[in-house]
C-alpha cells in the first residue's frame, strides 16, 4: 500500500488500526482489506518512501509511487490526476529497467 499523510507514520498506523477495530464506516483502502480478506498486516514493517511538506508535490510522488508499483492495495483510480507526462516518464523508465 502506498498512501500520503502529513502526520506522523505511526499516528497514521494508529488510525488504519483502529478503524479495522471498530470497523468504521469511513476505512481507508488498508482497512477494507484487513476485514474483507482477514489479511493480517505487519505494521513493525512498515517503511516511508518519501518525505514532502508541499501537498501538491506529496500527491504527485504518491501517484509516482503508486504507479511504478503494480502490486498494490491502491486503486489506480488513485492515480488518475497524474499529469500525462510522468505516464510517459515512468513507461520508458519500467521498460528500461526490464530490458
Amino acid at each position: 500500500y502506498v498512501g500520503q499523510t502529513k502526520r506522523h507514520l505511526e499516528t497514521r498506523i494508529k488510525e488504519h488500526i483502529s478503524d479495522i477495530r471498530k470497523q468504521s464506516v469511513n476505512m481507508s483502502v488498508v482497512s477494507k482489506h484487513r476485514l474483507e480478506d482477514d489479511h493480517e498486516f505487519d505494521w513493525t514493517n512498515v517503511h516511508i518512501l518519501h518525505r514532502e511538506d508541499h501537498l501538491e508535490k506529496r500527491e504527485i510522488a504518491e501517484m509516482v509511487f503508486i504507479k511504478r508499483h503494480n502490486n498494490t492495495l491502491n486503486l489506480q483510480k488513485d492515480t488518475e490526476n497524474l499529469p500525462i507526462v510522468y505516464n510517459n516518464i515512468l513507461r520508458k523508465t519500467h521498460l528500461s529497467r526490464n530490458a
